[in-house]
């Protein structure tokens, strides 16, 4: 059980099931809704990877391959307590809002990295990063 996410072992994980693709540090963004499974996203340039992981373990569910064709827009939204992430597909909008607290120890550098000091900005339109 980890006590922690940690970016090299997603990355580790990651590489393992997708040996065709090349992962980087800076791209991983969790989507934590309440206390269900936490979403961790791998924003790479031209491969998109959900990683679904337990709640309460940080044990590893599943992960898939997405199409960015599916993704309308992806907006980020700095709040008070939470870091928020809405993506948006033609037939639904996934909402989180991400504890400033949860334990990584990648979340608020690379949400940084992507929100460019902003209070929001969209990061992802029209297929591609903006």
């Amino acid at each position: 059980m980890q006590f922690k996410l940690k970016e090299d072992k997603i990355l580790e994980f990651l590489d393992l099931n997708f040996p065709q693709q090349t992962f980087e540090k800076g791209r991983l963004l969790i989507g934590q809704n309440k206390r269900q499974p936490l979403h961790v996203y791998y924003f790479g340039e031209k491969f998109l990877a959900l990683l679904n992981v337990n709640f309460n373990t940080f044990e590893y569910i599943k992960v898939d391959e997405v199409d960015y064709n599916d993704i309308k827009k992806i907006t980020l939204k700095d709040g008070l307590l939470f870091k928020k992430m809405f993506i948006e597909t033609e037939d639904f909008m996934f909402n989180y809002s991400t504890s400033k607290a949860l334990l990584s120890d990648f979340q608020n550098n690379n949400f940084n990295h992507f929100i460019q000091n902003k209070k929001e900005r969209v990061i992802f339109e029209d297929g591609h990063f903006i």
